[in-house]
């Protein structure tokens, strides 16, 4: 069941959406290290949606507005953790950041057949496709 979509309700999203990027550019300002493009490049895309929703809001074209909001929530979000992953990396120095420096001798064995099973079902996922695509044709 789909919400209805209300002036109100896009009202109340697009301000939340500017609040949260605003917080998110103000924090991305204050980093006290180097600036990923990718962080940069997915604010000014969710900020274009931003005002394209707002633009959208003014015009009550409310569908569209709330398909605005989703893509700059999406974009925001991405930017954000990735804003997050590169402070965790930077606070805890280069190179140390969800790297395996150390392995678990006991637990490759079991790695090992998983990810054996996990290949062996692509594996079978792909046969299947390609017979699909061939009964297609």
């Amino acid at each position: 069941m789909s919400k209805v979509v209300t002036k109100n309700s896009v009202m109340s999203q697009l301000v939340a959406l500017e609040q949260f990027l605003n917080q998110l550019k103000e924090d991305v300002e204050h980093a006290k290290y180097r600036r990923n493009q990718l962080v940069v490049q997915s604010l000014q895309d969710a900020s274009e949606e931003l005002a394209s929703g707002f633009k959208n809001l003014a015009r009550e074209k409310l569908s569209r507005a709330h398909l605005n909001i989703k893509l700059a929530w999406l974009r925001a979000s991405y930017a954000r953790q990735l804003f997050d992953a590169e402070t965790v990396e930077y606070e805890l120095g280069d190179g140390d950041y969800l790297e395996l420096t150390e392995v678990e001798t006991e637990f490759l064995p079991a790695a090992k057949v998983h990810f054996s099973y996990l290949e062996s079902e692509l594996k079978h996922m792909r046969s299947e496709i390609q017979a699909r695509v061939g009964k297609a044709k």
